[in-house]
């Protein structure tokens, strides 16, 4: 089976944090594919589909996290996860995008 996707998906391997919408308490997690639309991370923490969780991208070089306010659990299993994204604001959208530009382009030339 051929998956379409919307969005290109680049690997990459970045430390994130996750919470669940209605509280504060932060797990770890790493990153290893992101696109403009969400996310797969693997995780000792576990999510169940259909949650609504918060990430924070910690990527190396970018002062501050970018923060998805809201994100859907669509998948799980194998202490990893799929989310996408639904929520974040202009100026986290804007850094995303750079971001993803920066990661593909180091792929590329590699």
């Amino acid at each position: 089976m051929i998956e379409c996707r919307e969005y290109t998906r680049t690997p990459v391997d970045m430390l994130v944090s996750f919470s669940d919408t209605n509280t504060t308490d932060m797990r770890e997690g790493t990153m290893f594919d992101l696109s403009a639309r969400g996310c797969a991370v693997t995780s000792m923490s576990s999510v169940q589909p259909g949650s609504a969780v918060r990430i924070l991208i910690k990527a190396t070089g970018l002062g501050s996290p970018i923060t998805i306010e809201a994100a859907a659990v669509r998948w799980s299993g194998g202490g990893e996860f799929g989310v996408e994204f639904l929520g974040l604001s202009e100026i986290d959208q804007r850094r995303l995008d750079r971001l993803l530009q920066t990661t593909t382009d180091s792929t590329q030339s590699n």
